[in-house]
């Protein structure tokens, strides 16, 4: 009897263990990977009339049953993590290094994140302004709990580096959209009818809802400040389709670009959708511009074809 009376005991602890284990509400940031990244992709179309997006950051709450009390997380913003995430990363290579959103782009009017009983998530949102940001920079705000009024918090997960990313629908900054160029180039400056062909793959980054940016010519994408200002230039697109091409950089070392309309029909500066023999679709651009090569002071006339496949959205 007294045997039984021990295994009755002990397996009464196991379950009072098991139970308040299963039952346990604890609470949580969302997000992924060593450094608590939680990524935002925001669509220049989401822009609002005043300029700002809207962004968040969530948490969660744990547990078998529901909860009864209401929860409130407290929050900060702590540049420590931030810092601790671009040397870990990137030690020395401080070119490389994310940036802090600067505090005239967001409006955050609530630091907290309120779960009402009974759920699992709350949200914090923010105003973002995202026109004129660096396509080339990783922008980051990185938050913290400071308190939580109710239940326990994981400290594990008790703070997140929001990462924003831009789209429009020509490219991402979360996968820089490489798009199939072909083309030809030829002297203008002198007298000379002779044109080469060019084939390789460029970057198109996004600006704003109908702006993105390329390099010049035959030209391969670098990172470097300067060759950004000498080589790059802005392809803003209206509602028809017509392609409006202005320089980068307008400062005196900026890109010397001309639109060429009536050089050659098949390049009218005009975007579309192409639909190919197979049924296939393809973003497309058809470009004529004239350029000083930066570097020989050349003037060059160039004809190129830009184009990557399309894959409409299914809603």
């Amino acid at each position: 009897m007294m045997l039984f009376a021990m295994v009755v005991i002990s397996a009464c602890n196991l379950n009072e263990v098991f139970d308040r284990e299963q039952y346990k509400h604890v609470i949580a940031l969302k997000s992924d990977g060593t450094f608590k990244l939680f990524t935002q992709e925001i669509d220049f179309s989401d822009v609002d009339s005043e300029g700002f997006a809207t962004g968040f950051i969530s948490a969660t709450v744990g547990g078998s049953l529901v909860t009864e009390q209401a929860i409130r997380l407290n929050i900060v913003e702590d540049p420590v993590i931030f810092n601790q995430y671009n040397q870990y990363n990137y030690a020395w290579e401080t070119y490389r290094y994310a940036n802090l959103l600067p505090e005239n782009r967001k409006i955050i009017s609530n630091y907290s994140i309120n779960i009402p009983a009974g759920e699992r998530t709350g949200i914090m949102n923010m105003r973002i302004r995202v026109n004129g940001l660096s396509p080339d920079s990783t922008y980051m705000i990185p938050f913290r709990v400071s308190s939580v009024s109710a239940y326990e918090m994981n400290q594990e997960k008790n703070t997140v580096l929001y990462r924003l990313r831009l789209k429009n629908q020509w490219s991402s900054t979360a996968n820089i959209s490489q798009y199939s160029h072909k083309g030809t180039w030829r002297r203008t400056d002198i007298v000379s009818t002779t044109e080469i062909s060019t084939m390789m793959q460029k970057h198109v980054y996004p600006l704003s809802a109908n702006q993105v940016r390329i390099f010049t010519g035959d030209r391969g994408f670098e990172a470097k400040e300067l060759d950004i200002v000498q080589w790059a230039m802005i392809l803003t697109m209206d509602d028809a389709g017509n392609v409006t091409i202005t320089p980068w950089d307008d400062s005196e070392l900026g890109l010397k670009v001309t639109q060429m309309n009536d050089e050659d029909e098949r390049y009218p500066n005009k975007y579309s959708i192409v639909v190919d023999a197979w049924g296939r679709q393809f973003k497309t651009f058809m470009l004529c511009y004239e350029f000083v090569h930066p570097e020989n002071g050349q003037t060059h006339l160039m004809k190129e074809e830009l184009k990557i496949e399309h894959r409409p959205e299914v809603r």
